[in-house]
């Protein structure tokens, strides 16, 4: 009877460091996370665009960690990411809507012609001229994260961590939302002369596809803890710092040009019509995301 309870308790010791290894030797873990994420956009053009304003935006996806010795894994996965901001625009910069409410590629816009001449040729196109004062975006990007995580031993039934390396997103939707002021032709005297309405409005799901990059690199950076609820499973949670390398606009625009009143009334004395510069343009997503999950 002492050689049986002997050898069973030796079998459940067994057993038991043969569970707690495995937990602890297990070469990768799955798990997925819902991340919380408020977004801004950043400029580094800001004589031209300033920040106002932060989205509430979110994440959630699948995660993937490879163990690499018992403090380092390597961590990647793929998720979606909703990414947004607001932005001023301070230069006067302007642009055209068709008659359908689409943008107008500028490049389409003779603006060396008279102001008279512009204002015919809008009435027969349909076309309307804007001012934009700001620009409000919500962006959709498949991520896939790239992170080396660095964690302790185990402290109270805690593993803190740190986590560091970059995210690759693809852009799979953009919308703006833009407030704009009407530009309207008035006649001073005999000469067509086009002034700032006086009220602006907000136009809904904009999307100015040829100004866009559809691709994002950035900084992701963090530190945060897991607890272990059994064997391999544990829940985590973590606070990191995103920040994009990549413009999501093209360094200067396609649909806008600056001062885009002064240039078409300029129009009028022949001597000084010039061809309007482009707008430049620079909207980096920056954030700060709170991941929770879980990991088996």
């Amino acid at each position: 009877m002492k050689k049986i309870l002997l050898i069973v308790s030796s079998t459940i010791v067994l057993a038991n460091s043969i569970l707690a290894q495995d937990a602890a030797d297990k070469k990768y873990r799955f798990g997925l996370r819902v991340a919380p994420t408020p977004t801004w956009l950043r400029s580094d053009e800001s004589k031209f665009i300033s920040k106002s304003g932060t989205k509430f935006g979110l994440g959630f996806g699948l995660q993937v960690e490879f163990r690499i010795n018992s403090t380092a894994s390597f961590v990647t996965g793929v998720g979606g990411d909703f990414l947004g901001g607001k932005q001023n625009y301070n230069y006067d910069q302007g642009y055209v809507l068709s008659k359908d409410g689409e943008y107008v590629d500028s490049k389409t816009i003779d603006f060396t012609k008279s102001a008279e001449e512009i204002k015919v040729e809008a009435l027969k196109n349909g076309n309307k001229f804007y001012e934009l004062k700001s620009r409000s975006i919500k962006a959709t990007y498949i991520t896939i994260p790239i992170l080396l995580k660095l964690m302790t031993k185990d402290i109270g039934g805690f593993k803190y961590f740190g986590i560091f390396g970059g995210n690759i997103g693809i852009q799979s939707k953009f919308k703006a939302t833009d407030e704009i002021t009407e530009l309207t032709a008035n006649l001073t005297g005999t000469t067509t002369v086009y002034n700032s309405g006086t009220n602006s409005l907000k136009i809904d799901e904009m999307r100015p596809s040829g100004d866009l990059i559809p691709f994002n690199i950035g900084l992701n950076a963090g530190l945060g803890a897991e607890y272990n609820l059994s064997g391999s499973t544990s829940v985590f949670f973590s606070i990191n710092y995103m920040r994009g390398f990549i413009n999501n606009y093209q360094k200067t625009s396609d649909i806008m040009v600056d001062k885009m009143k002064d240039n078409i009334n300029n129009s009028n004395n022949i001597g000084n019509a010039e061809v309007p510069i482009r707008s430049k343009q620079s909207a980096f997503s920056d954030g700060i995301q709170v991941n929770i999950g879980i990991l088996f």
